[in-house]
């Protein structure tokens, strides 16, 4: 089982058309673990859920997708809302609603989180590493298990929940030295370091800097341009694949949720194997979470394939 650690929360989007906006279920931790399920993969959300309406439905939502939901708590802090207006290159940017909400309240009790041993990997990310009471407990969590599990994390840089990117750079360094694979987007190495362009040469120089500094396996993400990814000294790069462009929100959650997926159905998700890992089945798992990455961009709204549809 592969448990996605952080935000659900409401989503809404402003229409195109006629400027109103439209309330649905999102977060990308949340996305990550439905987009595992609907691929085919054992599945868990490990987060707070509000007691209000919206986490109600984000409950039921969990069950009708497959998600586990044993490592769910039920909070009387309210649900968190996000914002999402599109740009013209259907880009998305977002305001957020919510520092006192379900989602940033998660605590972390050893003593009783007792997560069984058909879970191989932990998946972090986003604004619940940097500001709440998530930003202590998820990353002790991390600190309790790294050891026995893969830790995967994906930067997922909000800027408008938290703008302080010494922050996000510090507390990403801070869980480098026990993360299996890092992974951000192009545009959060941007953010986070102020710079006005990325090519493959600065992906990889990063990603170096992240294996120095205890990474084991590096990804940068950079839409068209495809995924770099930086493993034992060896440079690999797949370049994405064309399509309409309808909607990006979602993609990057996409591609992690099923580069996971596909390394976990090889049997590769595991303290046992990982530093046994090929680059031709990183190849493989680039590959398979790029064409997810695709389906996803082609559809409006989160939508995530199935292993049917790939």
């Amino acid at each position: 089982m592969i448990i996605s650690c952080g935000e659900a929360l409401i989503d809404f989007f402003k229409s195109e058309d006629t400027g109103d906006f439209k309330p649905l279920l999102g977060g990308s931790l949340m996305n990550v673990a439905v987009a595992m399920a609907k691929a085919g993969n054992n599945a868990a959300l490990m987060t707070n859920l509000s007691t209000d309406q919206f986490g109600d439905r984000f409950f039921d939502y969990l069950i009708e997708n497959n998600v586990s939901t044993q490592y769910i708590v039920r909070s009387t802090h309210q649900t968190g809302l996000m914002v999402v207006a599109y740009n013209a290159d259907k880009s998305a940017t977002y305001n957020y609603y919510g520092h006192n909400s379900a989602e940033l309240s998660y605590e972390y009790n050893p003593q009783t989180l007792n997560l069984t041993d058909a879970v191989n990997c932990l998946h972090f990310g986003s604004f619940c590493l940097v500001v709440g009471q998530t930003a202590v407990s998820y990353p002790a969590l991390i600190a309790d298990e790294y050891k026995n599990r893969i830790i995967s994390v994906d930067l997922n840089i909000r800027n408008t929940v938290e703008a302080n990117m010494q922050l996000w750079d510090e507390s990403f360094d801070k869980l480098l030295p026990m993360i299996h694979i890092a992974k951000a987007s192009a545009d959060d190495v941007l953010l986070m370091h102020g710079l006005d362009e990325m090519n493959q040469a600065s992906c990889f120089e990063y990603m170096q800097k992240w294996q120095d500094k205890g990474a084991k396996m590096s990804v940068i993400t950079d839409a068209e341009k495809g995924a770099y990814i930086l493993w034992k000294g060896e440079q690999i790069h797949l370049m994405g694949k064309k399509a309409e462009i309808i909607d990006t929100v979602g993609a990057g959650d996409c591609f992690m949720a099923n580069f996971l997926c596909k390394l976990d159905r090889d049997g590769l998700l595991n303290i046992a194997n990982f530093d046994d890992i090929s680059s031709q089945q990183i190849k493989a798992a680039a590959s398979y979470a790029i064409d997810a990455a695709t389906f996803t961009i082609a559809h409006k709204g989160a939508i995530f394939p199935t292993s049917a549809d790939l």
